[in-house]
């Protein structure tokens, strides 16, 4: 029994030690997690970096074009006939948002991927030796389309000339270049001022300047038939880039009613002393929009030239228009009509594409395409495109 007594008094013991080291013991509390924050003060698909005050978004497009036509296709070297124009493109985005004592402060990255198809003329030896026929080559081409800083509307980087961003883009259709209407690619440094309804800018622009080729004589023979061949050399510099400090300057002004929307540019081409102007008008009620753009350009101006609808190196007068149909939630119809005067060649030029842009689900579209193009030689040309795209 004394025995029975001291066990059960000996567990009682070491228990209440037990329970008081247990005591002692110190818990860490569990570390709290940061779940991502959706940021809606700056727009669709952006969330704060964890730890910051910074708003990020990923977002871009896959995009697959079939081009077709004598407008839009290729032509096989060997055979002569013509065969699809196809390109694969990968686009990558990343925008950041952050609110500061100054406004907003953005920046904004694209680049592109792609697999492109492009024509080629094969020529006979000489300077610059006669076109035989044409061809196509395939190739991967990368590009950095955007790379900019904005704070409060003062924008410092890669961008598009805000000649043509200021007043949009033409029409909701993918040729819709055919007649141009403005450069896209330079380095600026440019302001804009919105107050909601009246919104006014000023830009500083480099321009673009690239290589230029022409076709010379070499002692190589390249393809094995014992005659030398024709290649390129670049013999110059070419483009639009300015040619000391002063940068081209280009200037515009809006006002946005809702319903109605209309803006004017104008532009200055510091290396040849020469201007260029648009003033475009949108109205739009829904399902249905449309707009018309007047372009004017001095012969020798870079935003009439470049990607532009200057003619017969002459002051050129054009004009685009364009319409958009909403048929239902998926379905939408787009029509572009362009024209720009033929200063003395045989026909004034003129650009006719329609498509019809179909949703087949939220960021998936297909985009068939014709379009029609009379140039001012008197000749013409139809062609078509059919578009694949996500975005995301």
């Amino acid at each position: 029994m004394k025995i029975k007594s001291l066990l059960l008094g000996s567990a009682a013991a070491m228990m209440a030690v037990s329970t008081a080291q247990a005591a002692d013991i110190i818990i860490p509390e569990p570390e709290v997690v940061e779940y991502v924050r959706v940021c809606d003060a700056a727009g669709t698909g952006f969330f704060y970096i964890p730890g910051t005050e910074t708003c990020l978004r990923i977002h871009g497009y896959v995009r697959y074009d079939i081009g077709f036509g004598e407008l839009n296709s290729v032509t096989h070297q060997t055979s002569g006939d013509e065969t699809w124009n196809k390109r694969a493109r990968a686009s990558f985005r990343v925008s950041t948002w952050a609110d500061t004592e100054y406004g907003p402060l953005r920046t904004y990255v694209e680049t592109r991927w792609q697999w492109d198809t492009n024509g080629v003329e094969i020529r006979t030896p000489g300077d610059p030796g006669v076109v035989v026929t044409n061809g196509y080559e395939n190739s991967g081409e990368f590009s950095i389309n955007f790379a900019y800083i904005d704070l409060a509307g003062l924008r410092i980087g890669k961008d598009e000339s805000f000649f043509t961003t200021f007043t949009g883009y033409a029409g909701g259709v993918i040729n819709d270049g055919l007649i141009g209407y403005g450069p896209f690619d330079t380095n600026l440094i440019s302001y804009t001022f919105n107050s909601g309804a009246f919104s006014a800018g000023i830009s500083l622009e480099q321009g673009n300047n690239n290589l230029s080729t022409t076709w010379r004589q070499t002692t190589v023979d390249a393809n094995g038939d014992g005659t030398n061949d024709a290649v390129r050399y670049a013999t110059g510099i070419g483009g639009w880039g300015i040619d000391d400090y002063v940068p081209h300057i280009v200037a515009g002004a809006g006002y946005d009613a809702g319903a109605f929307n209309i803006r004017g540019v104008l532009g200055y081409d510091t290396v040849n002393n020469a201007f260029a102007a648009k003033l475009r008008g949108d109205v739009s009620f829904d399902p249905f929009s449309a707009f018309v753009m007047v372009m004017f350009s001095e012969a020798t101006s870079a935003y009439g030239t470049v990607d532009g609808w200057v003619n017969n190196s002459q002051d050129t007068w054009a004009v685009i228009g364009g319409a958009s149909y909403d048929i239902n939630d998926a379905l939408a119809a787009n029509l572009q009509v362009s024209w720009a005067e033929a200063n003395g060649l045989a026909n004034d030029e003129w650009a006719v594409v329609g498509n019809i842009n179909y949703e087949v689900a939220n960021g998936f579209i297909v985009r068939p395409e014709i379009a029609y193009h009379s140039m001012t030689d008197g000749s013409d040309a139809f062609g078509g495109t059919l578009r694949f795209e996500r975005s995301f």
